[in-house]
């Protein structure tokens, strides 16, 4: 049985245009992820995942940290924290796989589903007041 797909919902927004359209990537990826467990997912499907997901973390990261020096965010190196513990847990989860698909997208949407919610709801909204006072909206 497949998890639900997720949904986005106003309530997971920072109010800021590029970080929410980022954020609803996130969300489309682990949809994609949860679509093709319903076909035994082949390696070559999840390898793909995998890399839009490497490519979204470097890229998304990659932004709110831009904000956070530019704006000299007071909890940047802790949120920064955060980013590194999802690139390390996403590489021990593809290495504690051991090539097996179904496996891995199994623990790919359980912890996806759960970082993804927890940051958006938790940390992410550390920052909004910080970003909407500098203007980025």
């Amino acid at each position: 049985m497949n998890p639900k797909k997720l949904e986005w919902e106003e309530k997971y927004s920072v109010g800021v245009q590029i970080i929410d359209d980022q954020h609803k990537q996130m969300f489309e990826t682990i949809n994609l992820l949860i679509e093709v467990m319903g076909d035994s997912p082949t390696k070559e499907q999840l390898d793909g995942i995998i890399t839009r997901l490497v490519q979204y973390k470097k890229f998304h990261f990659a932004t709110e940290e831009k904000y956070f020096q530019e704006f000299n965010y007071e909890n940047k190196e802790e949120h920064i924290v955060k980013h590194l513990e999802f690139t390390t847990t996403l590489e021990k989860l593809i290495a504690d796989s051991k090539g097996d698909s179904t496996v891995l997208a199994f623990s790919l949407v359980d912890f996806l589903e759960d970082w993804l919610i927890d940051h958006l709801m938790i940390e992410d909204q550390k920052y909004v007041a910080c970003f909407h006072d500098h203007g980025l909206t």
